[in-house]
């Protein structure tokens, strides 16, 4: 048998046993754990480190003057209107302290979902252990 073939057998062995998924849960946990510690520490650093947000409130009610959004309307209809609020709202989320709350919802929203993935890996690997014991065939197009 050649070398390949037995590489095979001993991944096939593996799987059984759920070596294979109970160390990637376990790096996933980890993972998940690494991603809300770094960047909550991130973001508490952009928290504490940035400016008010004094000159981004002036600017905006400066540019939400009624006269600025019938000249939006006329150039662009309610739809440029829209546009326009949609990308002051994304493009302040990266600055000031609002940098801060969105590092940490993204670092939480990716270390919660490492923890989903792993958590959903238990029970793939819990139904295929139950479906052996009750004498279930293999999956088609499985060897």
């Amino acid at each position: 048998m050649s070398e390949d073939g037995n590489a095979r057998g001993h991944e096939d062995a593996r799987l059984e046993t759920g070596e294979g998924d109970a160390a990637l849960r376990r790096r996933l946990r980890r993972g998940g754990a690494a991603i809300i510690l770094v960047g909550l520490a991130a973001a508490a650093i952009a928290y504490r480190t940035a400016a008010p947000d004094d000159d981004r409130l002036l600017i905006a009610r400066l540019n939400n003057t009624k006269s600025y959004e019938y000249q939006m309307e006329v150039m662009g209809g309610k739809a440029n209107i829209l546009a326009s609020e949609l990308k002051d709202w994304f493009l302040g989320l990266w600055r000031g302290r609002t940098l801060g709350r969105t590092l940490a919802a993204i670092s939480l929203g990716g270390g919660l979902a490492c923890f989903y993935v792993a958590h959903r890996l238990a029970h793939v690997e819990k139904r295929r252990r139950d479906g052996r014991r009750a004498g279930a065939r293999p999956a088609p197009g499985g060897s």
